[in-house]
């Protein structure tokens, strides 16, 4: 196996970004034309000390949008469906929706069918455990925010969708039609479409920190989701999926899909699609896709021209300071953690390829948790100066104890593009507090109102 880089250097930043940025554990595959040439696991997998190797198995999160549409392509290729018809033609429930009859499926790949960020996030807001004809029957819940094929808006719930016409255009359950068309001829024997599965393999609760406490944390699963975000890998199966990608389709012995078919997965799709082609992000010398699950988060990477492939997993993730701390979207960099990558790439190839503009965060959830506390302190100096006082204006009373706290709980979702249930899961901690200053605000309101009826 030969190949022209110097793989020394890369253990010394992995151990470098784990320790500054208090990473519990995480695993990397890299990958050269056809070759394997560094699998390696770092850190632990839980409190016990379990250690983490290139087989441990992580939630991969959007990076799982990549095998969704890839199935997609597969069933396009085999003269199944047309990535360019309407949705409804394969999911009659989709006619649910307002406007559906103009949506097609290569604007749910592209994320330009008129679904929202937020709307995508509300899937979390439904009962846990459902299945995916289940979620379809539900599609009246759901609604465009935009014409369809207008403009980009990345949402998760194009990919939901999407993993429901597997189902059934394929007449197999999204699990099995992922095991059985890529995980198995890709021999991924450790990776999973199926979260029971996954537990069972030894699918470990990921960390988060919480208002800056590092805490292994675990939420009620939707199965329904796992199209979108949800596929559990591990880096050695990883690596021959960078292997396919870069190989037009093939690994090994075994080819998935076509080159032009890989082409048009990796290539921007359409005007509107921003940078986005079918699954992945088209940057041009760089394609790639990350992921972030409550508690995961991955990267995965690949410089076609220089047959170079890498992905990283890892068993934490911290939404909070990827929300306010951005990189360069188009250097794959999506949470401070991406550096790491950045850094590596910039190593093998000699050149700053890639800038890593992520900061390491340091000190970041300090900064919050002292603006926080300084929020909640004002708010208890004003509540003391209220209940003490008579003189208190009945406007001043309806505008802070009521119009602000309800118009806030009703605008920090849509700012952070998410409902109160999926950021109490997405951002714990952060978004605990600011819920409660709202209500904290409230229930000064409501004692005063009591004092002064009395």
């Amino acid at each position: 196996m030969s190949h022209p880089y110097d793989l020394k250097i890369i253990d010394r930043i992995i151990q470098e970004e784990m320790q500054e940025m208090k990473i519990p554990g995480l695993a990397i595959a890299i990958v050269s034309d056809t070759d394997t040439i560094y699998l390696k696991g770092f850190g632990k997998t839980n409190e016990s000390g379990g250690r983490v190797t290139e087989k441990t198995a992580f939630f991969i999160g959007s990076s799982s949008k990549s095998f969704t549409a890839m199935a997609i392509m597969q069933l396009e290729e085999a003269g199944a469906l047309d990535i360019n018809a309407p949705v409804i033609k394969y999911l009659p429930e989709f006619k649910q929706i307002k406007n559906a009859e103009e949506v097609t499926l290569r604007q749910l790949l592209n994320h330009t069918s008129g679904f929202s960020t937020y709307e995508g996030m509300k899937v979390f807001n439904r009962k846990a455990g459902e299945s995916l004809s289940q979620f379809v029957e539900n599609l009246h819940k759901f609604k465009l925010s935009r014409k369809p094929g207008a403009s980009y808006e990345y949402s998760n719930l194009n990919y939901v969708i999407l993993g429901a016409i597997i189902e059934a255009v394929s007449g197999m359950t999204y699990e099995n039609y992922i095991d059985n068309k890529i995980f198995k001829p890709l021999n991924m024997n450790r990776s999973f479409a199926d979260y029971r599965k996954a537990l069972n393999y030894g699918l470990e609760k990921g960390y988060q920190p919480v208002l800056g406490l590092i805490h292994q944390t675990e939420y009620d699963f939707h199965p329904e989701i796992i199209p979108a975000g949800y596929i559990a890998s591990c880096a050695e199966d990883m690596a021959q999926y960078l292997i396919a990608n870069l190989n037009g389709g093939s690994c090994r012995n075994s080819r998935i899909l076509s080159k032009e078919m890989v082409r048009m997965l990796h290539t921007k799709s359409s005007e509107t699609s921003d940078h986005y082609g079918l699954g992945w992000f088209d940057y041009g010398e760089l394609v790639h896709h990350g992921g972030s699950a409550e508690n995961y988060h991955a990267n995965m990477m690949l410089i076609p021209s220089g047959g170079l492939g890498i992905a990283i997993m890892y068993n934490i993730n911290d939404n909070i300071s990827g929300a306010f701390t951005k990189g360069s979207f188009g250097s794959g960099e999506t949470v401070s953690y991406d550096r790491i990558q950045s850094r590596i790439i910039n190593a093998l190839t000699g050149k700053d390829m890639i800038s890593p503009v992520i900061a390491r965060g340091k000190g970041f959830h300090k900064k919050v948790n002292i603006i926080l506390g300084g929020i909640f302190t004002m708010i208890t100096l004003y509540g003391c100066v209220v209940l003490s006082s008579f003189a208190v204006p009945l406007p001043l009373l309806l505008i802070m104890d009521a119009i602000l706290p309800i118009f806030l709980l009703i605008a920090i979702p849509r700012l952070f593009k998410a409902s109160w249930k999926a950021l109490f899961r997405f951002a714990a901690g952060f978004a605990h507090a600011m819920y409660t200053l709202q209500l904290y605000l409230i229930l000064i309101g409501v004692i005063k109102l009591i004092l002064v009826l009395l």
